[in-house]
């Protein structure tokens, strides 16, 4: 499995009133380290959807779970990569470390998706191409 690593730095805003960071960023941190990964295996996402006729991958699915407190100050590394595949969406597994400490398991189950043809507003999911998948494994 392809795996990428971004840099995090834990910024006052990120955190509570008990400078803890505040769960929801961690789902914004996954957001951003999906396109970390795609980046890192050569797939810019505006060239890549336009390529293939797709809007977006919304996210189906997120789950995490929290082990361990980061706070303001920290420096965290998330550990991105697709653990699983399926024709239409794809899993991105989240690791967040903390000076080493695994501190949130996560992931978000993407669906490859384009306009509807026949429902104006609606999305369709689409196969995933062979480019993307290779690249990402």
């Amino acid at each position: 499995m392809k795996t990428s690593i971004h840099r995090v730095s834990v910024e006052w805003g990120d955190a509570d009133p008990a400078r803890i960071v505040f769960y929801p960023r961690y789902f914004a941190w996954f957001d951003v380290s999906t396109r970390h990964l795609f980046d890192s295996a050569g797939l810019t996402i505006p060239d890549i959807f336009d390529r293939h006729g797709v809007i977006g991958t919304p996210i189906a699915e997120a789950n995490a779970k929290f082990l361990a407190p980061s706070k303001f100050g920290d420096v965290l590394e998330v550990h991105s990569g697709v653990s699983e595949w399926s024709d239409r969406y794809f899993v991105v597994s989240h690791k967040i470390y903390n000076n080493g400490v695994l501190c949130v398991d996560g992931f978000e189950r993407r669906v490859w998706a384009a306009p509807h043809p026949e429902k104006p507003g609606r999305l369709k999911a689409l196969p995933v191409p062979e480019e993307v998948r290779s690249k990402l494994s």
